[in-house]
């Protein structure tokens, strides 16, 4: 018996005291070809903010954005990606981006349980004699 891989999907939702705060929306992931590509290391280079925004469009699944005015649901389509407040849509590119790369969301622990204490702890710092700096 195999292993099935499940589609990466990558849910975005932005918490205060981000401006987005309330906002939802769950892209998919991308194949290793469509990652290296993304980022300009594959066959052809799409590494700009404009490419980045477009394949984003193309890989939205849904999100829980309304229109301003009438409050009706903004369709998930490449056009209405583009319709969208730039800077809205920017911080989506860029955590998709952080989903795609597998960012650590949230803060490391303090504490070490590996290695020994920095050299640089215990060089002395202060200033050498007149008689040792010549």
């Amino acid at each position: 018996m195999g292993y099935r891989h499940k589609a990466k999907r990558i849910n975005v939702r932005f918490e205060e005291p981000h401006d987005y705060a309330g906002f939802e929306a769950v892209l998919r992931g991308k194949s290793l070809a469509g990652f290296l590509d993304l980022q300009g290391i594959g066959e052809v280079d799409k590494s700009s903010l404009g490419e980045q925004l477009r394949e984003m469009s193309h890989n939205l699944i849904s999100w829980n954005l309304e229109d301003e005015i009438t409050g009706e649901p903004v369709p998930v389509t490449p056009e209405a990606v583009m319709g969208q407040d730039q800077d809205l849509m920017i911080a989506l590119a860029a955590a998709w981006m952080d989903g795609l790369l597998g960012a650590i969301k949230g803060p490391l622990e303090t504490t070490s349980t590996d290695g020994q204490p920095s050299p640089e702890a215990s060089i002395p710092m202060e200033p050498l004699s007149e008689s040792l700096a010549s």
